[in-house]
């Protein structure tokens, strides 16, 4: 019996490791640092995936959460990058899983990213542009990055025939890229839908049920990228289901508003803004600023280029964004699952210094 719990303890560790920085990022204010410290660059983000990430827009999104006027200037103690973004591109196609959008490329003019504020310019002919991001995936990882955002269609790793697919595009084709731009793959474990059976997932179970085959399938995609990048690439995971999930045991119907209220399965303005937080702790080590009002929390998404409506078929009013109670909890379950197993490693002995500072993803939920 004690040694599988310890063979239990070890497995949790060794995936969990993942979901955080591989040191420990100590996060100062410029004020607070000696005057030999300068103001470094922002960090370079790429996004990569499907709907899960364009509605509602979290590239443009978490920008502005890195940067909202209440911030003062962070510096990360050993990163080139201070906390913020200081650009950040995409390629993005509806309904894809990552093999289908390596093969499709670029979606977004035909799923939504023509809207006033996607419009850049106009072009020699007097049409307007849009930004809606690289037109592949291997034009956007072309170039330069911190950090490279994936999610995969959220059965994509439930499944084995798509997650053999997934596995066999990140290896002969994403892999190779990611290593020549120098960037950390975060792959954000998406969240399990709001009912059980919508979206043809009839076998896959209750939301428990479901958020555990889809973090099982993650931590292939995971060991995966372990073996195959440069340790500076090490790998992390952006647990955004299991903060569902914590949200789901502590509030039902709070954790229900999560969803887009016409398809059950997308994320509503209140699920983005708690995706955005996890990102947020997972790529830069501490939980973002706090809104002061409603009309700052308004305002992260300001130009957001696409915002899901309430109701497809009956006009565009938007769904609700989250009160300032509201984003309050959602940054606390977001810091609760950063620093959670970290505690964990901790009570087993395991030296923070080793990388094991571990976010609570792993176990949230499935206790």
């Amino acid at each position: 019996m004690k040694r599988m719990i310890v063979l239990s303890i070890i497995v949790i560790i060794t995936s969990a490791s993942a979901f955080i920085p591989q040191q420990t990022i100590v996060c100062k204010r410029v004020t607070e640092l000696s005057m030999e410290v300068k103001h470094k660059r922002g960090a370079r983000v790429a996004f990569v995936g499907n709907s899960i990430q364009y509605f509602n827009d979290t590239p443009r999104f978490l920008t502005q959460l890195c940067r909202h006027e209440t911030q003062d200037s962070c510096t990360l103690a050993d990163m080139p990058y201070d906390a913020f973004i200081e650009h950040q591109d995409s390629c993005f196609c509806g309904g894809t899983n990552l093999s289908e959008l390596w093969q499709q490329g670029n979606g977004m003019l035909k799923h939504g990213y023509r809207s006033k504020e996607a419009i850049t310019g106009i072009d020699e002919d007097g049409n307007d542009v849009y930004d809606v991001g690289a037109p592949t995936v291997e034009d956007l990882l072309q170039h330069d990055w911190d950090f490279v955002i994936f999610n995969d269609h959220t059965q994509g790793p439930v499944r084995k025939d798509s997650r053999d697919a997934t596995i066999d595009i990140l290896v002969n084709k994403y892999i190779p890229l990611i290593a020549h731009c120098k960037a950390v793959p975060v792959i954000i474990e998406t969240a399990a839908y709001r009912f059980e059976g919508i979206n043809n997932s009839q076998d896959l179970g209750t939301a428990i049920e479901f958020q555990k085959k889809i973090r099982d399938g993650i931590l292939c995609y995971i060991d995966v990228l372990n073996r195959e990048l440069p340790s500076v690439n090490r790998p992390r995971i952006a647990p955004v289901g299991a903060a569902f999930l914590h949200v789901y045991k502590e509030n039902v119907e709070l954790w229900q508003q999560l969803f887009d209220s016409f398809d059950n399965f997308h994320p509503s303005p209140k699920g983005t803004f708690l995706q955005g937080c996890v990102l947020f702790c997972t790529m830069l080590g501490s939980p973002p600023p706090l809104p002061y009002n409603e009309r700052e929390i308004a305002s992260l998404w300001k130009d957001a280029r696409m915002m899901n409506p309430v109701n497809r078929t009956k006009g565009y009013e938007i769904m609700p964004f989250p009160t300032v109670e509201e984003a309050i909890y959602f940054c606390r379950v977001a810091e609760l699952i950063f620093l959670a197993v970290s505690e964990l490693c901790r009570c087993v002995g395991v030296p923070i210094s080793c990388g094991c500072v571990v976010n609570k993803g792993i176990v949230m939920g499935f206790e």
